[in-house]
């Protein structure tokens, strides 16, 4: 299990075709902005999984069951993304 603990190394080019997030990363130091990627990677997952998108509207006013692990993980990287705002 330590080497599933250790994690992946992962190398992202963001280009011209994205400047809303060249510019939102731009400004962070590089441990910042690997961080605000799994963050937004992770607000992506959710939302895959969820069916989810931004300014949709819910078909079935019932959620989905989700995973209260995933749920904790989730409401903290919101967090961490409300703060980052202010």
């Amino acid at each position: 299990m330590a080497s599933a603990e250790l994690g992946w190394r992962v190398v992202v080019r963001i280009g011209s075709g994205q400047p809303e997030l060249l510019a939102a990363l731009a400004a962070l130091p590089a441990r910042a902005r690997a961080e605000r990627l799994r963050q937004l990677a992770l607000v992506g997952l959710y939302s895959l999984r969820c069916g989810a998108s931004v300014g949709a509207h819910a078909r079935d006013p019932k959620p989905p069951p989700t995973d209260t692990a995933f749920t904790a993980r989730r409401e903290r990287l919101m967090r961490g993304l409300a703060a980052e705002g202010e």
